[in-house]
């Protein structure tokens, strides 16, 4: 008799706005969620059944190593790895900093290179998909924004990369650009600010159809901006 598969995720970032999200859908479908982030043990859900939180900040590789073990010990495989850990906010020339630098590459672009490189041994061949969650910042540059776009762009070089070097285990590759989403990282803002900005869990439907695709197809880009354009 053949025995189904248990579905396995592996979400950074996955304890809030876009990566939360996208933790409580695969949920509710079946699959086992490991959710990698600072303070994971917050996520809503984190008593669901299907749910193990590691507390792991991405800038710190052995901590992404030794959940990478436990991920191995418990699951044994991963079907989708989904980068969802990142940090942005405004940098004008005149004002940004090296601290403001080394944060926004460390979490943004390092933290999501070698996070696939610990968990791409555990992906399943012909089955697995990786998702980087990036930005419209990786398409374009915005005034005030230049390190943050910089560190998307750099991550949307690795994802593109990544698609080529990985084709031949046949496991896809796919970058979500949205635009302004309605984030944590955005509580500053008064709700009238936010009025035209989208819900997170839009982003995440069309974040687990990708990966919910057979194994013949991939989205490779997916880009999904405000109705009234930048924002």
């Amino acid at each position: 008799m053949n025995q189904t598969i248990e579905r396995v995720a592996v979400i950074t970032g996955g304890s809030l706005g876009i990566g939360e999200a996208i933790s409580t859908q695969l949920l509710n479908l079946g699959w086992r969620v490991h959710i990698l982030a600072r303070r994971a043990s917050s996520y809503v859900h984190s008593d669901h059944y299907g749910c193990c939180t590691h507390d792991v900040d991405v800038r710190d590789l052995d901590a992404i190593k030794e959940a990478a073990e436990a991920v191995a010990s418990s699951s044994g495989h991963v079907d989708a790895l989904v980068l969802c850990a990142g940090v942005g906010y405004p940098t004008p020339l005149t004002s940004a900093s090296r601290v403001q630098y080394d944060e926004l590459f460390d979490t943004n672009v390092a933290g999501a290179i070698f996070s696939t490189q610990v968990f791409a041994p555990l992906l399943r061949d012909g089955e697995a998909v990786i998702t980087f969650v990036s930005s419209i910042a990786g398409r374009r540059g915005f005034s005030d924004w230049s390190l943050y776009c910089a560190s998307k762009h750099a991550l949307e070089g690795f994802a593109a990369s990544m698609r080529d070097e990985l084709r031949p285990r046949r496991i896809r590759v796919t970058s979500v650009q949205p635009g302004s989403v309605d984030t944590p990282s955005y509580d500053h803002l008064q709700p009238e600010e936010k009025r035209e900005f989208m819900d997170p869990v839009s982003i995440a439907e069309l974040t687990v159809t990708a990966i919910q695709l057979p194994p013949q197809a991939c989205v490779e880009t997916l880009f999904v901006n405000n109705a009234v354009g930048d924002l």
